[in-house]
């Protein structure tokens, strides 16, 4: 039976001086204690880590946000406007977080844009994205560190995040992925804690500092769901390994599972209370499961029933956003992992890092989820941010390889030099065409020409705004622009505001002062999203063109504004 990992042997807490009593100036310190052994509870280095990344992360908000590029996916401006709608809309309440997207995201993102500006400039999310990126860099070096693997292996598991334009671009949006990522590494750090700790953790420690990450990240994204499928079974495994008894196990078990488990019966609870179905998320009108019926009645989901095309696309998408570089050596890293420690305990938590990984190939390939990129069919850009599900396990290999390439100290700083210039190449190459060479950035890209002209309808009612009530149907495609906007959301009459909505669609002149509309309707493909209710209502009313004047058109929007009382 193959033995646990253990933690390198505690040392005794350094000091600021060396040997010879002088102070170690703090350069030095820090660089020592970067490679220095974990010591119980505490790796050495950690904050560091989380201080570089941070740093890095502010930066890259200063890039996107004085281009404005951070709001350019749709999903990242309709994930701003479900967090702020809880407090600010017609019918405030934690109704409003709705069933198309677990809670987590908005319920962290909420703090963060009770300020207006904070909330139509994205910098809320900025803000969030960058604790999310120093808790996911942090947790990655101590995951590294508890394998047992050096300086080098710790630091270019961070180097796999911090040095990639498009995972940086990621984290400066509203999207969910920063805040999954940030819940699966912490729950897997939590895990590798237990896993190589010396000392016996008791379940409620477990449940701690492995199950409540677990649980956040069950909340965060249904990859969390797979995280703690696969981190019990790791936890039966490991400690049936450690003590061979089968009630100690289950009781392991379940303490890290009893958070996780609270998390989906609150979810099924919510959905029950509010929807009057338990599986309202699965089945609901927004539900993927109802999105995803309309691209395969389309001929637009090619990857359901293909392993093979599932496969090709997925990984495509993974080879456009983590690249070459850094594929390659997590690929010698699994070899590594394999032939060095066989079946050992930290294989299989290095195997628990990938399982999100897993989760969405399966998702892809049962068509609960849709992938496009230049290599797919049709060819077009659609969710690539998916293939970040790998990121956790890539960096772990990643890691894993660089500390087996340099545990010889004659050809260390040879083979870590070749490793920083091929991924300086990489990035040079990348940068020359960010968003023609990098699946998430090309996807942004082509959601801003989408909407171009909805950007422009609503920055336009952003300067012209005077007051009133304005009638829109944001969840129309097209249409999800409430941040660009800028106006608070109490003023808006959309689907989200309950009983408000139908009687603003009867009698618009009664209720609002400006009307905003896609004018495309239903015309659009069939995957294109929903038909425009606001637009449909006003064609169907005669008088409606009497009672107001247009005030701003493009090919796709226009916007009415009163012209009588």
């Amino acid at each position: 039976m193959a033995s646990s990992p253990q933690a390198p042997p505690a040392t005794q807490p350094g000091t600021a001086t060396d040997g010879a009593g002088e102070r170690t100036p703090w350069p030095a310190r820090t660089w020592a204690s970067l490679g220095a052994p974990v010591a119980g509870r505490h790796v050495p280095g950690t904050a560091v880590i989380a201080g570089a990344a941070a740093v890095v992360g502010f930066l890259a908000c200063l890039y996107t946000t004085s281009s404005g590029s951070n709001l350019d996916y749709s999903d990242a401006q309709s994930h701003l406007t479900i967090a702020r709608r809880v407090f600010d809309s017609k019918a405030p309440g934690f109704e409003q977080l709705g069933t198309v997207w677990l809670p987590m995201p908005h319920l962290l993102l909420m703090p963060f844009i009770i300020n207006l500006w904070m909330f139509s400039t994205g910098w809320g999310a900025c803000i969030l994205g960058i604790l999310a990126l120093a808790a996911t860099a942090s947790g990655l070096y101590r995951i590294a560190a508890r394998l047992g693997y050096g300086r080098a292996g710790r630091l270019a598991a961070v180097l796999v995040v911090l040095a990639n334009p498009a995972i940086l671009y990621t984290y400066t949006t509203a999207l969910t992925e920063p805040v999954l990522l940030m819940c699966l590494v912490a729950g897997m750090a939590g895990l590798a804690h237990w896993a190589t700790s010396r000392r016996r953790m008791s379940a409620g420690e477990l449940a701690v500092f492995a199950g409540i990450p677990s649980g956040a990240a069950v909340l965060s994204r249904y990859e969390g769901w797979a995280l703690v499928l696969t981190g019990t079974l790791f936890v039966l495994i490991t400690e049936l390994r450690r003590s061979g008894q089968v009630r100690e196990a289950l009781k392991m078990a379940s303490g890290y599972a009893m958070v996780p488990a609270a998390a989906v019966l609150w979810w099924l609870s919510y959905n029950w209370a509010i929807y009057g179905n338990p599986l309202e998320f699965m089945f609901g009108q927004y539900s993927a499961y109802a999105q995803q019926k309309n691209i395969t009645d389309g001929g637009l989901l090619p990857t359901k029933g293909n392993l093979g095309l599932t496969l090709w696309t997925f990984h495509w998408s993974l080879f456009e956003t983590l690249g070459v570089v850094v594929l390659a050596a997590a690929a010698c890293g699994a070899v590594v992992v394999v032939f060095r420690r066989g079946l050992a305990t930290s294989t299989l938590l290095i195997a628990v890092t990938g399982s999100a990984y897993a989760f969405a190939l399966v998702s892809l390939y049962l068509g609960q989820t849709a992938i496009n990129n230049d290599h797919s069919l049709p060819s077009t850009w659609w969710n690539n941010r998916f293939a970040l599900t790998a990121l956790p396990l890539a960096a772990v290999l990643v890691a894993a390889f660089v500390h087996e390439a340099t545990r010889r100290r004659r050809t260390r700083s040879l083979v870590a030099a070749a490793l920083l210039l091929a991924l300086a190449a990489q990035n040079a190459w990348w940068l020359q065409d960010p968003a023609g060479r990098l699946a998430i950035l090309a996807e942004g890209r082509m959601s801003h020409q989408s909407n171009t002209d909805s950007f422009a309808a609503a920055r336009w009612l952003k300067d012209h705004y005077r007051g009133g009530g304005i009638l829109m149907d944001e969840s129309a495609r097209g249409n999800a622009v409430l941040p660009t906007m800028g106006i608070p959301l109490g003023n808006i009459y959309n689907r989200a505001s309950g009983d408000h909505f139908a009687p603003a669609l009867e009698d618009p002149a009664r209720y609002a002062e400006w009307v905003f509309v896609n004018v495309e309707a239903g015309a659009g493909p069939q995957d294109s999203g929903f038909t425009d209710l606001v637009y449909q209502a006003i064609s169907a009313e005669p008088t409606f063109n009497s009672r107001y004047g247009v005030a701003f058109t493009s090919p796709t929007h226009r916007i009415y504004e009163r012209t009588v009382d």
